[in-house]
């Protein structure tokens, strides 16, 4: 078996390498997951854990391992909504240019030949006799070719055999094994069919454990990963003409790809990068995520989405959803900006970190934002000068145990964001805290009495 390899080989064109990209899908259906070419990825590990996780017997094909291969399918179409393997998108414009051994992404309407039996048996070599897709990529005819035994349940079976009559929509992902004039082979890693919006809309309805979030539209749960189906701006995320407004933005992070600080760092520098000095009065707080438990992640990726009117956002119900699910996430509120900067800051984002996955608009009027998002500034941009912002309480705690407080400004001007670098008292802040001591002291002093 062939090494897999995930970087773009040498010798691809310009046009190849703006055509990779990370090759994440939304399955209606996982029909097909070859599990030990999947777990040759460096990314492939998680789909593997699944695996293992859901019960299967990772040395076996999924015929008769029971339900098994069931719950591995719910378990992991999460998973390739959010995984990072990169590819080259197989289409039209790059199907001159692969070569023999890239990774590619496909999704088009294919026919199956010679459709899989049960029980599946191992590949032949031979294509007069092996299951395969088949589809046109301007002059080339591309091959799918599969190991039939990891279907992943005997419906992607049926559903193959409907794709022999009638061409199916699939896609996946796979590695080039052949290249010839007019032809290319494909092997295939994973393949299923994409969910379209009514689909993953359906599946929220019928599944809520909230109630419903009011205002729902198709458009709040489109593909965004999809080629197959029509691509419309996110509700809210059209900006047309300039807006003042300020509003609050929520960036999101996968937390496990930064180290302490660097969230802080990366944000204020973008921050500097795409607000005008001039316009600078914005507060920033940095926190972990912390999704309740008791809440489904559709229910609470709907609850932070979807308002009327259309809250300006980057995310769909179900790719926020599987980002909750799948990733420990971290979080920067700014506030004070348009939503044309917020928008600069997401492209910008996008550009500067591989731990960004993208933002929505914070609305304290719903009370999933207030729940999770932090409210308690940590950082007071102020044209070309950094406030650091603290409470009475924060400050005491810190000179009991002897914490250097000019550590962090000399810090900062080090970075060489700001031309200052100081401190800035959170006096609501503070005058909370005080109040709070002052309820726990009167009622530590009626426990004294009464004992």
């Amino acid at each position: 078996m062939e090494q897999i390899q995930e970087a773009t080989l040498p010798g691809s064109t310009e046009e190849l390498t703006l055509a990779a990209r990370a090759s994440r899908m939304r399955f209606s259906s996982v029909d097909f997951v070859n599990l030990p070419r999947i777990a040759m990825l460096a990314s492939g590990t998680p789909i593997v854990n699944a695996a293992r996780r859901t019960g299967l017997d990772t040395s076996k094909p999924f015929y008769g391992q029971g339900m098994a291969p069931g719950l591995f399918v719910a378990d992991v179409k999460s998973l390739f909504e959010t995984w990072d393997t990169e590819a080259v998108v197989l289409d039209e414009r790059t199907v001159g240019q692969v070569r023999r051994g890239m990774l590619v992404s496909f999704e088009t309407s294919m026919r199956c030949v010679n459709p899989p039996k049960l029980p599946p048996k191992a590949p032949t070599g031979d294509l007069a006799k092996d299951p395969y897709l088949a589809f046109q990529a301007g002059v080339h005819r591309v091959i799918v070719s599969f190991d039939s035994q990891w279907l992943t349940t005997t419906t992607a079976g049926l559903t193959l055999h409907d794709a022999a009559k009638h061409p199916q929509i699939h896609s996946g992902l796979g590695q080039v094994m052949a290249v010839s004039e007019g032809g290319i082979r494909v092997s295939s890693l994973v393949f299923g069919q994409p969910q379209s919006a009514d689909q993953a809309l359906w599946n929220y309805v019928v599944s809520a454990g909230l109630s419903i979030a009011g205002d729902l539209s198709a458009d709040d749960f489109r593909n965004e990963f999809s080629t197959s189906e029509k691509i419309s701006p996110l509700a809210g995320h059209s900006l047309g003409k300039e807006n003042m407004e300020r509003l609050g933005v929520v960036l999101l992070f996968s937390e496990d790809q930064v180290i302490p600080g660097e969230i802080d760092r990366v944000v204020l520098g973008q921050i500097v990068r795409v607000v005008p000095e001039f316009r600078r009065s914005l507060g920033v707080a940095v926190a972990s995520l912390f999704p309740p438990e008791s809440i489904g992640t559709a229910d609470l990726s709907a609850h932070l989405l979807v308002k009327e009117p259309p809250l300006w956002k980057t995310f769909t119900v179900p790719g926020l959803a599987a980002l909750i699910k799948t990733r420990n996430l971290a979080v920067a509120v700014i506030s004070g900006v348009t939503r044309t900067q917020a928008a600069d800051l997401d492209e910008a984002m996008r550009e500067g970190t591989t731990a960004y996955c993208g933002a929505l608009e914070l609305d304290l009027t719903l009370s999933m934002h207030r729940t999770l998002f932090p409210e308690v500034d940590r950082y007071h941009v102020v044209g070309a000068e950094l406030r650091l912002r603290y409470s009475a309480a924060n400050r005491a705690i810190d000179e009991t145990n002897n914490e250097p407080w000019d550590e962090s400004l000399r810090a900062w001007l080090d970075e060489g964001l700001f031309r200052t670098v100081v401190w800035e008292e959170d006096e609501a802040q503070s005058a909370a805290e005080e109040q709070e001591a002052e309820l726990i002291m009167e009622a530590w002093l009626r426990d004294q009495r009464g004992s």
